[in-house]
């Protein structure tokens, strides 16, 4: 059977090249690309499978009207002219009324490819919508890293592999980067020690020669005092922070006030620990941080981010092949998005929603044009955005006139007036970057789309011409955009440019030194001041909400694959085993968790260890009370980030 090639479009750092076999009409199997160095032809299983749900009779094939209540999920099929007709006759009705404000797109990162991701931004920025600020993931740990490094990018993953000593700080490379664990035990057999620093023992505890548990919301204390015990005992490299960074006397300064005693009250680890975690550290020759996201998600996210980015600089780590971070920002720019996204088209006076306060904006909270229309494309709000509660009221507002652009019956899919039947990867046309390492790829459709599936840009075009937005980038196709997006890069050679448009994956080699990218080519240590921890929000519950990765879905990407959700089973939370034994509470029992927001029922596993008043939840699953109806929409310190693992919650038996 012939075999093409291909990427995975999923939010995912690996960025994994595919070859895909097919008889013409369907997807028969999909297993890795050797030619992508990284990724080696090995991809996780929930790539494997993901032909089941491609051929999948479950999937929407034409356009849909909402035909009961608003959550029922009840539809039946209109054409694509109806649905486009009816699109655009309650906009053009809306905005006369209200103003175009009152349409809000909402779409995150259910594709990663830059034309069938950002079209629709340049879209609604055309349309006069309002802005949705995206910063659902990890923009706290981004803000943080770019306070202290500006537009610096850290290693790439195969660098890693010459550190001498690495710190997987909240990061489970089983879920998250796969390709990484064996580079990781490459390292170790050539004499790296591994410290795993997280909330809970993660599936990266196998990689692990120690393990340090951290209650949630005190990373951030923890790396200060490492940075304290550093230039206590002459371990900074004083010569190298002279030359290439500033503030550092103003950072030492602050680092008065963080002695691992107090550390170890706010972070519950025992003070000797974090003595022996920072002598390690700063006698390494070349330590590597593995930094994942968790840590960010909190009030405090931005500043704990700030205080991790500079362990690498106050021991010049950064001069040492290996040396330095893994995981803050591991790919820059290689094409220029804007293309794509249209900045130019939008006003900084226009009204913006962020994404994390979706809920309470349907709501009217926050707003001051109220929002009346809701197009939501590869996203799926009503399971994934904290106060999910909020989100679903929202969503069955008789007055708001949502449209979801869906492969599947989704949560938010049920609330929609109209649901527009939506592709996989296989049956689009993009060009993916991912951002786990500087990697390209040109990908073309290699089966036709089922039925009347259309691709989100096809999608916009239409749109544009039903709205009377006339604009000749609404007539180019996304193949001509892609060759666009690679012709006027200023990151690749004519060579590798001819590479990309072949379709062959072109990964990039990270510079040596990594250039730092502030104005002065300076890291910052004390900008705008002094990296500082303050606790995260609180609350009146006794114990702290993590929400964790799965290795068996992404978010709520793979959950239309039922194998993957028979791999990952009955939806669990893990506590710590002494918390669980004094709430009389034992491995299996059914428990409910349970705050101001909403409740959540699960089974109790206490098969992996925890910090001690953390509460752990794995995964997104479907329905009205998943993880995020005990998240609170509030915003990080940095970044206007999600807070999802910075919330309070009781545990008690069904």
């Amino acid at each position: 059977m012939p075999i093409f090639r291909s990427a995975c479009p999923y939010d995912c750092p690996e960025g994994c090249s595919l070859l895909v076999e097919t008889d013409g009409e369907r997807v028969t199997a999909i297993t890795g690309d050797p030619a992508n160095p990284y990724t080696g032809g090995v991809i996780c299983g929930k790539m494997r499978r993901l032909p089941g749900a491609v051929n999948s009779p479950e999937r929407i094939l034409t356009p849909l009207r909402r035909a009961g209540g608003k959550g029922e999920g009840r539809f039946v099929p209109v054409t694509w002219e109806e649905a486009l007709e009816e699109i655009a006759a309650r906009w053009k009705e809306l905005m006369a009324r209200y103003g175009p404000e009152t349409i809000l797109p909402c779409s995150y990162a259910g594709t990663m490819g830059a034309v069938q991701r950002h079209g629709g931004e340049g879209f609604f920025h055309d349309l006069g919508a309002s802005d949705l600020v995206r910063t659902l993931c990890s923009s706290g740990k981004g803000a943080g890293w770019e306070s202290v490094m500006g537009a610096s990018c850290d290693l790439s993953p195969w660098e890693v592999g010459e550190s001498d000593l690495i710190l997987l700080w909240s990061a489970d490379v089983a879920a998250t980067r796969l390709h990484l664990g064996p580079i990781i035990r490459g390292a170790k057999e050539r004499g790296a020690r591994v410290t795993l620093i997280d909330v809970y023992e993660n599936g990266s505890a196998p990689l692990a020669d120690e393990m340090l548990l951290v209650r949630p919301g005190t990373d951030g204390a923890l790396a200060l005092a490492m940075l304290r015990v550093l230039a206590e005992e002459g371990l900074t490299d004083e010569a190298w922070l002279a030359e290439h960074a500033a503030g550092w006397p103003e950072l030492r300064a602050e680092l008065a006030r963080w002695s691992p005693e107090r550390a170890g009250e706010i972070t519950g680890l025992d003070p000797e620990a974090i003595r022996r975690l920072a002598l390690a550290y700063g006698r390494a020759k070349a330590p590597c941080i593995v930094a994942g996201s968790g840590f960010s998600r909190s009030g405090n996210g931005g500043q704990a981010a700030r205080a991790i980015a500079a362990l690498p600089a106050a021991v010049g780590a950064w001069a040492r092949r290996g040396g330095g971070t893994y995981g803050f920002c591991s790919a820059p720019p290689l094409v220029d998005k804007g293309l794509m996204k249209r900045p130019w088209r939008t006003d900084p006076a226009r009204q913006k929603v962020n994404i994390n306060l979706l809920g309470p904006a349907l709501l009217g909270e926050g707003v001051e044009t109220p929002i009346h229309s809701l197009y939501v494309y590869h996203c799926n709000p009503a399971a994934v955005l904290s106060h999910q509660n909020a989100v679903r009221r929202g969503l069955a507002r008789e007055d708001l006139f949502t449209v979801v652009h869906e492969r599947y019956m989704t949560d938010t899919a049920k609330f929609a007036d109209l649901i527009l039947p939506a592709p996989y990867m296989v049956e689009t046309e993009d060009l993916y970057t991912p951002y786990g390492y500087r990697q390209i790829q040109y990908v073309r459709p290699v089966v036709p789309p089922p039925g009347q599936v259309k691709s989100n840009w096809e999608v916009f075009c239409l749109l544009a011409r039903a709205m009377g937005v006339d604009a000749p980038h609404y007539r180019r196709s996304a193949g001509e955009l892609c060759r666009a997006l690679v012709e006027g890069s200023a990151a690749l050679t004519a060579e590798e440019k001819a590479r990309v448009l072949s379709g062959e994956p072109v990964v990039l080699e990270a510079p040596f030194p990594l250039p730092v990218g502030t104005e002065d080519g300076k890291i910052r240590l004390a900008h705008p001041a002094p990296i500082t921890w303050y606790p995260p929000h609180g609350g009146a519950e006794p114990f702290r909400l993590v929400c964790a990765p799965s290795a068996h879905t992404l978010n709520s990407s793979f959950n239309e694959i039922s194998e993957q959700r028979e791999r990952r089973g009955e939806r669990t939370v893990r506590m710590n085993r002494a918390d669980a034994a004094a709430l009389g509470l034992t491995h299996g029992d059914r428990v409910v968790c349970a705050n101001d927001l909403g409740e959540m029922e699960a089974v109790l596993a206490l098969d992996r260890a925890v910090a001690p008043g953390a509460v752990v939840a794995q995964g997104v699953y479907p329905g009205a009370d998943g993880v995020n109806s005990l998240t609170h929409p509030r915003l990080s310190d940095l970044g206007e980030a999600t807070t999802l693992n910075d919330n309070t919650v009781q545990v008690r038996r069904t």
